[in-house]
């Protein structure tokens, strides 16, 4: 008897260690995903709008990405996302996140792109065209904060492929000395289809949505939201994965708020965020052809309009023509050259115009260790892809 007590004692102490064992198995490593972008540009400016702007090296939208996942108990992954970006001279976390996923579903919490624009167009700064292509923040002038914030975001891949369901809440960047709503001051609604990589340059309708983006801001002494609604479509002119044409298009409609004036667009300290307050319409297109020899992607040579009219104020337009050219010289590695014209109303900085040469070098990575997940995109999908 006593033998028989000390056997059963002896394997559930043993199935005991080994169950602790499972639970804290410090030996399942998590999968590592290592992604990033050093970009710099030599930037040859006349502009009207900022006339304290000289010639510079931008070194913007330079970045590391660090990505951490497992597998969950019962099914999909689980991780967290480490961004830094350099940033008016300074290294910001512009991905701090955790996430869940699997086939259905994606949730995320905390710092991310805001979903305030549907394209990417073949700019090689994603702020080349900022003011056509994204709802701008109503609370600050910082370019940073007009494309990342805090966010709760939910996606539903309704037909587990290219469909899906956006919704989200959040808090935008708030710039000091501008009036603002204090807590989670964003929320919005979308619908996106997209076809997977390899599906690009086969398919004719690559990425199409609808959306809608609502922010709170101060005005005056109340808090009022300002909704943006966002359409837009990418699709391929031909049917080459060889000698590709595609393009590109979007609209934005902002309500706004009805008290700003043409001295506070053209206000030298808050115009970005006092022309993301104003009433609006942008329309952005682009079009872009990509040399792909034997499927590997050689150069790329693009062509983008925008066009921005502010509704409330009499003679206060502006458009933007940019033609760019990338050529890939080596895995990851493109050669850029870009012109930026823009052209304004009366209204508008006396009617002046600006005028940007980019001439520049990039460098992409992507590289994964302990690599047994299956993903929907590249790491680098996380951020603004100039070329296709």
């Amino acid at each position: 008897m006593i033998n028989k007590i000390f056997v059963v004692v002896f394997a559930g102490l043993l199935l005991g260690q080994e169950s602790m064992a499972l639970e804290v198995d410090r030996e399942v490593l998590p999968r590592i995903t290592v992604g990033g972008r050093v970009i710099g540009t030599l930037d040859i400016n006349d502009m009207d709008s900022v006339h304290d702007r000289e010639n510079e090296i931008n070194i913007r939208d330079s970045l590391l990405l660090l990505r951490f996942d497992k597998r969950l108990f019962e099914e999909g992954i689980a991780g967290g996302v480490i961004g830094f970006e350099e940033n008016e001279d300074t290294v910001q976390f512009h991905k701090f996140y955790a996430f869940m996923w699997n086939r259905d579903y994606q949730l995320v919490l905390g710092r991310t792109l805001l979903p305030n624009t549907l394209i990417n167009f073949p700019t090689p700064h994603d702020a080349d065209l900022l003011r056509y292509t994204h709802v701008g923040n109503g609370s600050s002038n910082t370019e940073f904060d007009q494309l990342h914030a805090r966010l709760l975001s939910f996606d539903w891949y309704v037909d587990r492929k290219v469909q899906r369901l956006n919704l989200w809440t959040g808090m935008r960047g708030r710039e000091a000395g501008i009036p603002g709503h204090d807590g989670f001051d964003s929320r919005g609604v979308g619908y996106q289809y997209e076809q997977p990589a390899e599906l690009r340059y086969v398919k004719r309708l690559r990425h199409a949505g609808v959306m809608v983006d609502a922010q709170k801001v101060t005005n005056g002494s109340r808090d009022e939201w300002m909704n943006a609604y966002i359409g837009g479509a990418e699709f391929n002119l031909n049917i080459n994965p060889q000698a590709n044409w595609s393009m590109a298009v979007q609209t934005i409609l902002n309500e706004g708020i009805d008290s700003i004036t043409a001295a506070e667009l053209n206000d030298s300290v808050n115009a970005v965020a006092n022309q993301a307050r104003a009433k609006s319409t942008a329309i952005a297109a682009g079009w872009r052809y990509t040399s792909r020899p034997n499927l590997l992607t050689r150069w790329q040579a693009s062509f983008s309009l925008g066009y921005k009219d502010y509704s409330d104020v009499s003679s206060a337009s502006q458009w933007s023509v940019v033609p760019a050219y990338i050529n890939r010289i080596g895995q990851g590695i493109d050669l850029l050259a870009e012109l930026i014209h823009t052209q304004y109303d009366d209204a508008l900085y006396n009617g002046g115009e600006d005028n940007i040469i980019q001439l520049g070098i990039a460098f992409s990575l992507d590289a994964r260790f302990n690599d047994n997940i299956g993903e929907r995109s590249s790491i680098l999908n996380l951020e603004h892809g100039y070329i296709q």
